[in-house]
């Protein structure tokens, strides 16, 4: 006789086989060696890679594994499934280092060897002048010194900054004698690079950042890809009580492949509107959640969203000059009713420490990732060997807690336009733009430091091209 429900039959047995199926899958996967799933820089820390696997790694195993040429000196940490490579200080990287890594899952099971070429020296970005107008160049670092445009010319160009993140560069650059448009460049200078030779990222064409055309602008971005835009529109000088000065937060927008839709990829979203309007100009923390800000009170930190709203006030006539590293520290410039300044260090949780005290004009302030050494380029007025008023320039390196350690005279300059003083942790160099009096021009100093405790002084060299400014772009 015939089954009473050969279907239900049928279907047991297909569910079986799934059901067999998905454990052999489950036990093949298991079987496999894990793989490395994702690579890149580290958020918010210089010359650490960070490497995603499919599984939890054995640390141990891991680093008995790796192999690097050069060989150099190199930390390991590794939480479940992500890995920290970190070259330990003090090393100075001069070229590409070459990485092969296998090891262990934490079940004992072998992980997919893995060989890559990694560069975590930064690319220089300069901001040259032509009778054509202003651009803005790159160079690689092992290129024989060939710069590569990645905007066009433009009559006046201003506001120059690299993303924290690397990820590419934005600006401002004249419309009209009276306004201007905001730009974000994209540039991909991946620091995982090919074992071929070195070549030029690649770059996309400049395109406008959301908002209208600004009488003023000015930016700020986070570790994390947020962009602070800071500005007031060109609209304002026919309708000034319709336009008030605006302060927008933007996030990366990861939003691709939509074009056959009929829409362009838009590389930025607008977060959540801000309620802060400060007088002045505004900072991102590198951390993405929090502004800072002077006022008449003092210098004022407060969070963005998510976090609950908290604001900090931190008495007297303060400017922020610069973050150290992750941000967790900052060194801030006070001016003194006397007309002194002194130079602070912010720490959490501890009080403001003062690390230097004169008269010197300020310029610029570097500083390393701790805040150990502390970088301020001053500018002075002195009479020279005729008797005549002359500009002293000096390069000084103050320690907390011992002062200034350093001085360097920087002879034969004087200020530019915009001082800026930069430092990579990763070559342990500082990149500063000075006047060139016998030159008619201003040129890029390149500072190479020595390490502390040495007596030997700073190497100073100088980019034979005419630049503006000068800043170093992480590899994203």
């Amino acid at each position: 006789p015939l089954p009473r429900h050969p279907v239900r039959g049928l279907g047991w047995r297909l569910l079986f086989a799934g059901l067999l199926l998905a454990v052999l899958q489950q036990y093949g996967l298991q079987r496999r060696p894990g793989r490395l799933l994702a690579v890149g820089p580290a958020v918010g820390a210089a010359a650490v890679l960070e490497l995603g696997y499919s599984r939890p790694v054995d640390p141990a195993s891991l680093a008995a594994s790796i192999q690097l040429a050069p060989d150099v000196p190199l930390s390991v940490t590794a939480d479940g499934a992500t890995v920290q490579l970190g070259l330990s200080q003090p090393y100075r990287a001069s070229g590409p280092i070459e990485v092969s890594l296998g090891g262990q899952d934490r079940q004992g099971r072998h992980l997919r060897q893995v060989r890559l070429r990694w560069d975590p020296r930064p690319l220089l970005l300069g901001l040259v002048s032509s009778p054509q107008g202003q651009r803005l160049e790159l160079t690689w670092p092992d290129v024989g010194g060939a710069w590569q445009p990645i905007t066009p010319w433009e009559s006046s160009v201003s506001n120059v900054l690299p993303l924290r993140d690397g990820r590419g560069v934005v600006y401002a650059a004249a419309a009209d004698s009276l306004s201007q448009r905001n730009w974000f460049v994209a540039v991909a200078p991946s620091s995982v690079v090919p074992r071929d030779p070195p070549m030029a990222p690649p770059v996309t064409p400049p395109r406008p950042l959301p908002g209208p055309a600004t009488l003023y602008s000015q930016f700020s971005s986070s570790n994390r890809g947020h962009l602070l835009l800071q500005g007031v529109s060109s609209a304002t000088l026919d309708q000034p009580a319709h336009h008030p000065p605006f302060l927008q937060l933007f996030q990366p927008d990861q939003t691709r492949g939509l074009r056959w839709l009929g829409r362009r990829d838009q590389p930025w979203r607008q977060a959540a509107p801000l309620d802060h309007q400060p007088d002045g100009p505004a900072t991102l923390l590198p951390s993405g959640d929090g502004l800072v800000f002077s006022d008449e009170n003092g210098l004022v930190v407060v969070s963005l969203p998510p976090l609950s709203p908290q604001r900090h006030l931190l008495p007297g006539n303060r400017d922020l000059k610069a973050f150290c590293g992750a941000g967790q520290r900052a060194v801030v410039l006070e001016h003194q009713p006397d007309y002194a300044k002194t130079i602070e260090l912010l720490r959490p949780g501890l009080a403001p420490e003062v690390v230097w005290e004169g008269e010197a004009a300020i310029l610029a302030v570097a500083c390393d990732e701790a805040a150990e050494r502390i970088w301020l380029l001053t500018v002075d007025g002195i009479l020279g060997d005729d008797g005549q008023p002359q500009q002293d320039i000096l390069l000084v390196e103050v320690q907390p807690g011992h002062g200034v350690v350093a001085a360097l005279h920087l002879t034969h300059h004087s200020p530019s336009a915009t001082p800026t003083l930069h430092y990579d942790p990763v070559t342990h160099r500082l990149l500063t733009v000075l006047e060139h009096p016998g030159k008619t021009r201003s040129e890029a100093l390149l500072i190479t430091l020595t390490a502390p405790g040495q007596q030997v002084p700073p190497q100073v060299t100088s980019m034979d091209k005419p630049m503006d400014m000068a800043y170093w772009l992480v590899r994203s």
